[in-house]
């Protein structure tokens, strides 16, 4: 093979989880050339991949700027398309491990002639994979599927990976100069999570960061997310985070407001050990290799556990992470920070 198209138009962790597979195509045939078609919430995953060729990043119109048209959202992505086109790809993979109609038809857009994808459509797909050709319980494995349905021989599937340039790590470490000693060790809390069940409350959030700050070492680095939650009379993260603020009043919990998934990606890698709910922040945690002690709530955490790095979950019974205590919170944190 000379030229492979993969397409993945989901977001953050679906991305990270798809870095294995964009791995082992260019581990698998080395010289073959690689294109990666993303949407704009996934390109941030995506970016400075060296096993990535080309990088291709459409905007679906729900995610246009402010004051951006619609028309022009359309134009844009004709224009990649149009690019896509000139070139004529051996494989052009689907990367989702669900049938998906909107990747099937950006594949059909950019000329896409043979295809491998979920589904059982032979009129569709050159290779289509029913549910049960997929291997594994985790989405990585699923993912991975493609490469083992093409690939002459076994492959391995390799750790998730996201990668920072040394400009990034540099303006990670700038900006925490004078707040944080060298001597010091570094803990990172995401308090974020879309879904009501995935979020740990914020006074339980406190409990825990004053027993990290016991260790007179010890620095926490405080994450959230600035697009708020799925119910639209919801306070919002900053709320909650000035809340936390206010509760742990300490020089040594810092808030470390992010506007981009880059600068989140760079200073999470400052962290030795996360404590997160499930979700982007988890996946970005596991493909930067910390160890991270991570509420799941309702969540199958077969299918989502961290793919790379150490970890504990922690999951209730009513699948509420709501219902799991500080001290069980704090007994993890402590068995995970303890393993070499």
């Amino acid at each position: 093979m000379k030229n492979i198209l993969l397409i993945r138009r989901d977001n953050i962790g679906d991305m990270v989880c798809t870095t294995p597979l964009i791995e082992g195509i260019k581990r698998t045939w080395p010289d073959v050339k690689l294109t990666v078609l993303v949407n704009k919430v996934a390109q941030d995953v995506a970016l400075n991949n060296p096993y990535i060729d080309e990088l291709y990043v459409y905007k679906k119109s729900k995610h246009r700027e402010k004051g951006e048209s619609a028309l022009k959202v359309y134009l844009q992505r004709l224009k990649i398309f149009f690019a896509l086109r000139k070139t004529t790809f051996d494989m052009t993979i689907l990367a989702n491990p669900v049938p998906c109609k909107y990747s099937l038809r950006l594949a059909t857009m950019a000329g896409a002639k043979k295809i491998i994808g979920a589904g059982t459509n032979p009129a569709e797909l050159t290779i289509p994979l029913a549910k049960e050709d997929f291997n594994g319980a985790h989405q990585v494995e699923h993912t991975f599927t493609y490469l083992t349905k093409l690939a002459p021989s076994a492959v391995a599937i390799p750790e998730v990976n996201v990668y920072l340039s040394p400009q990034e790590k540099g303006e990670a470490e700038k900006r925490l100069a004078d707040k944080i000693p060298q001597d010091a060790r570094v803990y990172g809390i995401h308090i974020s999570s879309r879904s009501v069940k995935r979020r740990w409350p914020v006074e339980s959030y406190a409990q825990i960061i004053e027993k990290i700050l016991q260790d007179p070492k010890a620095h926490v680095l405080l994450f959230w997310s600035p697009q708020g939650a799925l119910d639209p009379n919801d306070v919002g993260d900053s709320a909650r985070m000035q809340s936390l603020l206010q509760q742990v009043n300490s020089p040594r919990a810092i808030a470390y407001p992010t506007s981009s998934i880059r600068e989140l990606i760079a200073g999470l890698d400052r962290c030795e050990q996360v404590l997160c709910s499930d979700g982007g922040q988890m996946h970005i945690t596991a493909a930067l290799h910390k160890k991270q002690v991570v509420f799941f709530g309702d969540t199958n955490a077969a299918a989502w556990h961290p793919w790379s790095g150490q970890y504990a979950i922690l999951q209730s019974a009513s699948g509420d992470c709501a219902d799991i205590s500080v001290d069980e919170a704090w007994a993890a944190w402590q068995k995970l920070q303890a393993a070499s």
